[in-house]
């Protein structure tokens, strides 16, 4: 039974909270201030609502804790218990980043039990408003962004459930409202149309002439001298050609594509074995499971091994020429050794075929496209080779859960999610095909009353 009595200008409410080892009443006190405008009667009844609302929690189980704890010294707590393997390492950065950055400058002193859907709906409208960023000269954040700040802060709220501290988490209940009135939005990919696809291959595949324009140079003397127009002969490197060729034929992740090794493929039967990937945090590369920790295998046409094949041997005379300057296998392990490397044997920087994609788009609209139309489109990114894959794989039929086993998809509702503009295509074919066989009416048929 919760006790109220008048103290200073507020109400002290005790609350019995058990015993204690000892076995002696254990209380929680807590002060009650009610507003200046309120009437005696009214700041009382308040108060009464108070204690009950003090007795409910312990009665729930909640810590009391919590009323003191604010979101900052949650985060404290959350980031230490859930350092890798509690969390993949990726995913911890990702998250410690995400609080750092953003959640506790602008929520870090609110209380862990003043949060709730009203918090969420404010911190989404602050970051969404352009006078936030006009100090910064940027713009606004994302939905996508904000979203994933509001999982994060979620996952911390379910993190204080499970210690004890809250009994409950608001922000799914706010989410599942959310979700009732919003219908789900559908993915946008980018992605190669066949004559961009086609067009991409044979970039990778034949030498192109750049053209270089007359220009006037001027040396470090003073001296200026005049370069007049000329053209080189240039080809994209083995390396890059077989890169870009397990992109567009595997549907791999870029992790996915730089963590194979020379172990990973099989000649004879043109597979790849995609089991790990390649992630950067805090400065460091590091291997980690697949986005679904699931193994598949790929089939690739025959050319791609045979391109495979001399790459291969391209980095062996690459190792004979470094000498003691290699850092990678040698010998026997020498297939243990990363597919796309540096120089010296190292793994390949996970930012160098995004440059090296975007150089070839360049070269190739400046030098071979004759018109718009055969330009390859320079916002392109690594990512949209995958979507090319799936684009022509469901575009031939290929069915939901086949196509998630290429991607490497967890189950098929997420190939269905992410690429459901090209199976709604796949859909209007298949009612124009209805209507065409079943509206057509045959040659020298019977009509019916005549």
């Amino acid at each position: 039974m919760a006790s109220i009595r008048k103290k200073g200008k507020g109400y002290e409410v005790r609350v019995t909270n058990g015993y204690d080892s000892q076995g002696r009443v254990r209380t929680i006190s807590r002060m009650f201030m009610p507003k200046e405008t309120w009437s005696e009667k009214k700041a009382l009844t308040e108060a009464n609502k108070f204690a009950a609302s003090l007795e409910n929690k312990i009665a729930c189980g909640q810590s009391m804790s919590a009323d003191k704890l604010s979101l900052k010294k949650l985060s404290d707590l959350f980031l230490e218990d859930m350092k890798p393997p509690e969390l993949a390492r990726t995913t911890y950065v990702s998250y410690r980043d995400i609080i750092q950055r953003r959640l506790i400058p602008y929520l870090g002193t609110i209380k862990i039990t003043q949060i709730n859907g009203h918090t969420a709906t404010e911190y989404s409208r602050l970051l969404h408003d352009p006078k936030l960023y006009e100090d910064e000269q940027s713009k606004p954040l994302s939905d996508g962004t904000i979203r994933k700040d509001l999982a994060v802060l979620s996952a911390m709220l379910s993190y204080a459930v499970s210690q004890g501290y809250i009994t409950i988490n608001p922000l799914i209940y706010a989410k599942k409202r959310s979700n009732r009135r919003k219908p789900t939005e559908e993915y946008k990919v980018e992605y190669f149309s066949i004559e961009q696809a086609k067009w991409f291959l044979w970039a990778l595949d034949h030498p192109i002439d750049i053209r270089h324009k007359a220009h006037e140079s001027t040396m470090k003397n003073g001296l200026t001298y005049s370069t007049p127009e000329y053209t080189q002969r240039w080809k994209l490197p083995l390396k890059w050609r077989f890169c870009f060729q397990l992109f567009l034929f595997t549907g791999d992740r870029r992790g996915e594509n730089l963590a194979l090794t020379w172990e990973d493929l099989d000649f004879e039967k043109c597979t790849i074995h995609i089991d790990k990937a390649s992630a950067r945090a805090d400065g460091e590369t590091f291997q980690k499971s697949t986005k679904t920790y699931k193994r598949r295998t790929v089939v690739v046409p025959g050319f791609v091994m045979d391109v495979a094949r001399l790459y291969l041997a391209e980095q062996k005379r690459q190792c004979l020429n470094m000498g003691d300057r290699w850092e990678g296998y040698r010998g026997e392990d020498f297939k243990k050794n990363f597919l796309f490397i540096q120089q010296n044997g190292r793994q390949m920087d996970l930012g160098s075929p995004r440059q090296q994609f975007k150089r070839l788009i360049r070269i190739f609209n400046q030098n071979v496209a004759s018109t718009e139309e055969e330009k390859l489109p320079e916002t392109a990114t690594l990512h949209d080779l995958r979507h090319t894959a799936a684009s022509i794989l469901i575009s031939n039929n290929m069915d939901p859960r086949s196509v998630a086993g290429v991607l490497g998809h967890a189950n098929p509702s997420t190939t269905l999610n992410i690429y459901a503009y090209f199976f709604k295509k796949k859909s209007q074919e298949a009612a124009d095909i209805m209507e065409t066989v079943l509206t057509s009416i045959p040659e020298n048929s019977m009509v019916v009353g005549k």
